[in-house]
């Protein structure tokens, strides 16, 4: 029952840091600085807290992708979940960027970093501004869109990016994906 009850309490926290962001993207459009970029409709899964928990973020992904009409080789730009050093690398593969195995590769080769082939926690993700649970997904949107609008400063991607990439992950199994784009 307890982890019924977190899961739930971390599902609500992804969706309203989603759902906050939309609002903020239409105050922003209103005062006309910039387009409003499209989204996607975001996607949450949940798994229970087991070794398959990795599948929600899969899942998530793939849905994602589907009601997007994309797949992953069309995304610019991407905040991937980063509580830890190790989690941009496991989740880049969960994601569909890259193989299980070739994610220290992507790292070595610089592809993750801004002028890299996906440019991956162009703000330093969250390890480099906290993670505030329920603020962590408007965060990343808020990032994403920067990046799209081409305001994103020294952090800016180059090459005009077109899509970008949320992704969230807590407790074990619960992952929620937003794709945005203009």
């Amino acid at each position: 029952m307890k982890t019924r009850m977190l899961l739930a309490v971390v599902a609500a926290f992804a969706w309203l840091s989603f759902m906050v962001s939309i609002p903020v993207l239409q105050v922003a459009h209103a005062q006309g600085t910039t387009p409003m970029p499209f989204v996607a409709p975001a996607v949450f899964q949940a798994a229970g807290p087991t070794v398959e928990s990795i599948q929600s973020t899969v899942d998530a992904s793939r849905a994602a992708y589907e009601i997007a009409g994309i797949g992953p080789e069309d995304v610019d730009v991407a905040q991937l979940q980063d509580t830890d050093a190790g989690s941009e690398c496991i989740h880049l593969a969960e994601n569909g960027f890259c193989a299980d195995g070739e994610q220290e590769k992507w790292i070595a080769d610089g592809d993750t970093e801004i002028g890299g082939r996906l440019p991956v926690n162009t703000d330093g993700g969250l390890i480099a501004n906290g993670e505030p649970i329920g603020a962590s997904g408007l965060r990343q949107v808020y990032e994403i869109v920067l990046q799209l609008q081409g305001r994103a400063g020294d952090r800016q991607v180059p090459n005009n990016p077109r899509v970008g990439y949320t992704h969230l992950y807590g407790a074990p199994g619960a992952s929620a994906v937003s794709i945005l784009s203009r």
